[in-house]
């Protein structure tokens, strides 16, 4: 092994390191927006035309890293296919997702962590200093915690927007800018 390959090495474990930490607090920030906020009638509600019920954000999160990190980058099975087509922002419109038959808050949560652990697993693996258009230094692992950190900001909107006492004290902070 020579120094410069197991600098490369070096820097795709701080890679998957980094990459794992920001996958983490992206998702407690969107879980603390959620369910560590509201009730399953709160979640499940929509606030506004304009906005999804909270309980939407939070599967199609999971859904998006399911189909970005776990099929596309992995080349992984999908976990549940049948529910691709609910967490389409492209196919359903936000005033129409209440009325879909989404998944309930917890099984959004159950379902989100099942996909982050196989992406985890996934990420062990991931060729991060290859040349490979998505996973080479990790571009699509950057692009899924963006989403996740953008509908965390769809979120705090919709709490703006709803009525009743205001569910977060002290919302989560919002993250610090990654260092990749």
């Amino acid at each position: 092994m020579t120094e410069n390959t197991a600098g490369d090495r070096a820097a795709a474990e701080d890679l998957r390191s980094r990459i794992a930490a920001e996958l983490d607090a992206g998702r407690a920030r969107s879980v603390g927006l959620t369910l560590e906020a509201l009730d399953e009638a709160e979640l499940v509600a929509q606030h506004s035309p304009l906005m999804s019920p909270l309980a939407w954000d939070l599967a199609h999160v999971g859904n998006y890293e399911e189909q970005w990190l776990l099929r596309a980058a992995a080349g992984g099975e999908a976990l549940r296919p049948d529910i691709d087509v609910l967490y389409d922002a492209f196919e359903n419109p936000r005033a129409q997702r209440v009325n879909l038959p989404l998944l309930r808050p917890r099984e959004a949560e159950d379902y989100n962590a099942r996909v982050r652990a196989r992406v985890l697993d996934s990420l062990e693996h991931a060729a991060l200093d290859s040349d490979h258009p998505l996973v080479g230094s990790g571009l699509v692992y950057h692009l899924v915690i963006q989403h996740e950190h953008q509908h965390d900001e769809t979120m705090l909107a919709t709490h703006q927007l709803r009525r009743g006492a205001p569910a977060l004290e002290d919302p989560p902070a919002p993250p610090a800018p990654p260092a990749f």
